[in-house]
């Protein structure tokens, strides 16, 4: 596993590794996360996509200002833009999921609740598309679990059976 150390340094010459700024922390790899579930699948940020996005990052990371938090999000959304490629923005939310396995360590709970957080944020719109269930699951395997999503018929509401993969 790349350590959070490793993964602000620049890549190797060849290296597909995205290069993220110095002072890159956790805040931004959550930030990160959720914005790929709400913009990498259809390029679309949708304003409860935004609503639901802060709401879950204010909930984990309840001590940070929102000047800090708006430096965070325009950092990773320059990086995010300069990019270019959805493979490459896909690498970068692989980084960032291992980032924050690596924060939270062995703690399930916290690890479900991130893997809710992407639920939340992906259904916010009333859409569940094929991308966004990839990056979820994406995370989810990372973190050990084994997520099954589908939309309600009924509702609209994003369902999600979350265990673990073991």
């Amino acid at each position: 596993m790349i350590s959070h150390e490793e993964s602000k340094r620049p890549g190797r010459p060849g290296s597909s590794r995205p290069k993220v700024a110095a002072g890159w922390g956790h805040a931004h790899d959550l930030v990160n996360m959720y914005l790929a579930v709400a913009l990498l699948a259809d390029n679309d940020l949708d304003p409860e996509e935004q609503r639901t996005f802060m709401r879950k990052f204010g909930g984990w990371m309840p001590n940070v200002t929102l000047e800090e938090f708006e430096k965070v999000w325009s950092e990773v959304l320059s990086l995010y833009d300069s990019l270019g490629s959805s493979e490459s923005r896909y690498s970068l939310y692989l980084q960032s999921v291992l980032n924050v396995l690596e924060f939270m360590g062995d703690n399930k709970d916290k690890l479900r609740g991130i893997v809710r957080d992407l639920v939340d944020i992906a259904g916010a719109d009333k859409q569940l598309l094929d991308r966004e269930i990839t990056l979820i699951k994406a995370a989810a395997i990372t973190f050990g679990l084994s997520a099954d999503l589908r939309v309600n018929a009924n509702t609209g509401q994003v369902e999600l059976i979350l265990r673990d993969a073991n």
